[in-house]
Parts: structure tokens; sequence; C-alpha cells
């Protein structure tokens, strides 16, 4: 489904992914890992075309979309929950849900039918009129997943999920993001909570200044001594 290959960003002289090359099959959960600044953030805004690229290539569906704008990758069927979550606090849930389906693609594909989500996170269905910023962490990443979802997606991909959240929070995110993939929807993850994105993942890629620098189902890379000691913490 999606093929980058060899890709290159740079900030100004400053070199931010270096030959960066990964696969995702549909149907698949997929980890990008690795430490604050490795390089992961760069990547998805890359691969939302949010980041100009320096070489290499983006590839969806067999189609090379390394130069599609920005504005024209939700209409190919690519849905980003973004870091931070970026909801209208001042506006509802259902609201908040509805602008996932404000491009005429996505309005197609959904018929402006939001009562999958609702069976999805029921919780939201509950809350349908309450102000999005006067929810939980983790029921505002719930409203920003069913954001993306509402477009009906091939790719979803979510930049630090559980970034700034707290621990019982992180785990309620993480169940939803099962949920998610449990209804077959492909999945990439750009996570620093290793243990948790590896342990729901197919397969994984770890990022280290750029760089890929290993790669594995999630099983082998959380058994693997080297990502244990670097990423971790030895447990």
């Amino acid at each position: 489904m999606l093929r980058v290959n060899n890709l290159e960003v740079k900030y100004g002289e400053a070199q931010a992914l270096r030959g960066v090359t990964l696969a995702i099959d549909r149907g698949q959960t997929v980890s990008l890992i690795g430490s604050n600044g490795a390089g992961k953030s760069t990547l998805v805004k890359a691969l939302m075309g949010m980041q100009p690229v320096t070489s290499g290539s983006v590839e969806f569906e067999g189609n090379d979309i390394t130069a599609t704008q920005p504005t024209e990758r939700p209409e190919l069927g690519i849905a980003l929950v973004p870091e931070g979550r970026r909801l209208f606090k001042d506006l509802t849930v259902q609201d908040n849900l509805l602008l996932g389906a404000h491009h005429p693609a996505a309005r197609k594909r959904s018929g402006g039918d939001i009562s999958f989500v609702f069976d999805l996170f029921p919780v939201l269905g509950a809350r349908r009129r309450q102000l999005a910023g006067t929810m939980s962490g983790g029921e505002q990443q719930m409203v920003a997943l069913g954001r993306a979802l509402i477009s009906r997606p091939s790719l979803l991909i979510l930049d630090e999920p559980s970034l700034g959240l707290a621990p019982i929070v992180v785990d309620e995110v993480f169940e939803t993001i099962k949920r998610v993939t449990a209804e077959g929807v492909t999945v990439l993850l750009a996570e620093q909570n290793m243990q948790q994105a590896l342990s729901l993942s197919d397969y994984g890629y770890v990022l280290a200044e750029g760089t890929v620098v290993l790669e594995g189902t999630g099983g082998e890379l959380l058994a693997s001594e080297e990502v244990r000691r670097a990423y971790l913490g030895g447990v």
C-alpha cells in the first residue's frame, strides 16, 4: 500500500532524514519508533506532504505521490491524527468529528455518516453535544481518531498519540488504537512509547538520527537486546 524509497529531508543544511526506506501492506499495523528527535514526526510530515522532500519518493497504492499537495492526500485515502490532537475545543464532539469529512472525497466515502464512529467509541455518542475541550485527554484522543476515521481512510497515520498523557490515559489510548486496528484499518504509528507500540504492531522500524537502524516484526524488536538496551531501558 505505502512504499517509501530512499527518502531524504533537509532543514536548511541540517539532514533530518537519511535514505529512509519502508513499506506498509494493506491491513498491517506498522510502528515507527525512536527517541525524541529521531525523525519520526519529520517522516510523518513528509508522508502527508507537509514537509518538502529533498530526494527519494513516496508511493501510495502504486502511484508516486511525492509531489502531491497536502490538501490532496486525504482525497487519496490518507488520514492523519496529528501530534497534540489539535481539536477545536470550543466546538462539540460531533462538530469536531464532522470536520473530518469536509473534503468532498471524504464526504463521498462516508456519506456524512458518523454512526460507525459512535459504534466504535460509545462514549463519544453519549457525549456528542459536549465541548471537546472539556473531555479528558484519552477521550480527546478518541475524538481525534474518530475525526480521522470518518473520512474512511485506507491508511491512518498517528503521530505520537500518547505524548503528554498520564500513564493510565496512555493505556486507554492504546486500547482505543487496538479497537481501530481490529476493524482492519491499515495503521502507521509514530510513537515514543515503544513497548506499547510494538506490542500491537505487525512490523516496526526503529529510527535514529533520521535513519532506519533496525526493522522487524513487533515481536522481534521487542525481543531484540539492542532495542531493549537503547530504547526500553534494558528491561
